[in-house]
């Protein structure tokens, strides 16, 4: 396995007015360029971003600008990369330096009543690095605009993924550390050898010996997928085509954000079991429906210790 290393750009931010709290001390984490070659940079603690935009509205006549937003930003795009049409977001300040945010200046924050001119910190930390193997734990989080446009997938966004191995092609694999959701690799997910090889999240734990159709399903539905030939770790930025139910399946932006390496606590809560129909994608794959959250009816194995000590009692009558 070969194992490079790279050195992000971290900041910190600090200086908001109280309306705007919650975005103080968050932790922003470089998660690559643009298509107007500067960086992006997502919260490690929050759904907030800061990015560059060339003009907010896409309305051609904008002015270039750092953008903190709670709208994940298209890094295809040199405008509007929240595409939502509008100048909406938390704060920005004018600038033609694409390289980063001025780790301290005047922004434009909006504070509940009026646009205010505030001084913002952005506090360079200690370089830190994350391994593009397999050494890190809690490696991913989820973030993607589910509740506007895909609700019945909102229970994806922010969930984290913690690597588990290798499967059979070589590809490392995912799970959610709060729920049955899983990440993988397949190069053809229906068995077809014509199919084209994908990431996948799925409901299904992935077979970790078989090279393809690793759901073993003979279909190709799952939850979400985002066609690419590197088996090596999935796309950090892609459009993925997300089952939204009823047969609708949606072009959606998602990011996979980068966690630091530490260790995190997680406490499980009990959920109620629901009925959910996956429909394939349109690789001639039949619709198929599976359970979240939870177990489907009986599990034999907690009944085999009683099994055995009814027969030892009867045995003991005859």
């Amino acid at each position: 396995t070969v194992t490079t290393t790279t050195t992000l750009m971290v900041l910190r931010l600090s200086g908001v007015c109280p309306y705007k709290d919650f975005l103080e001390g968050l932790t922003f984490v470089e998660q690559g360029y643009t298509a107007s070659g500067a960086r992006y940079f997502a919260s490690v603690e929050a759904e907030q971003y800061i990015y560059y935009d060339y003009d907010c509205n896409g309305g051609g006549n904008g002015k270039k600008r750092w953008i903190i937003d709670e709208n994940n930003p298209d890094p295809t795009l040199v405008e509007d990369l929240d595409q939502d049409g509008a100048c909406n977001y938390h704060a920005r300040y004018n600038s033609d330096d694409t390289y980063a945010p001025a780790r301290e200046h005047v922004w434009q924050m909006w504070c509940g009543v009026e646009w205010t001119d505030i001084v913002l910190h952005l506090d360079l930390l200690s370089n830190y690095t994350y391994d593009d193997g397999l050494a890190t734990s809690n490696d991913l989080k989820l973030r993607g605009y589910f509740t506007k446009t895909c609700q019945k997938k909102d229970y994806l966004n922010n969930l984290q993924f913690e690597v588990q191995g290798v499967t059979a092609n070589g590809a490392p694999y995912y799970k959610s550390l709060t729920s049955p959701v899983y990440m993988y690799y397949d190069a053809h997910c229906s068995g077809n050898l014509s199919g084209s090889a994908r990431w996948i999240i799925d409901d299904d734990r992935p077979s970790l010996t078989a090279l393809y159709d690793l759901d073993d399903d003979g279909n190709c539905s799952y939850i979400a997928r985002a066609k690419s030939l590197d088996f090596s770790k999935p796309p950090k930025g892609s459009m993925w085509k997300v089952d939204c139910g009823g047969g609708e399946w949606k072009d959606m932006w998602v990011a996979l954000v980068r966690l630091p390496m530490t260790t995190t606590s997680v406490t499980a809560t009990s959920t109620t079991a629901t009925s959910t129909t996956y429909k394939a994608d349109g690789d001639g794959s039949k619709p198929k429906a599976l359970l979240r959250n939870g177990a489907a009816g009986p599990q034999p194995h907690l009944f085999l210790p009683l099994l055995g000590l009814l027969a030892l009692l009867l045995s003991g009558r005859q």
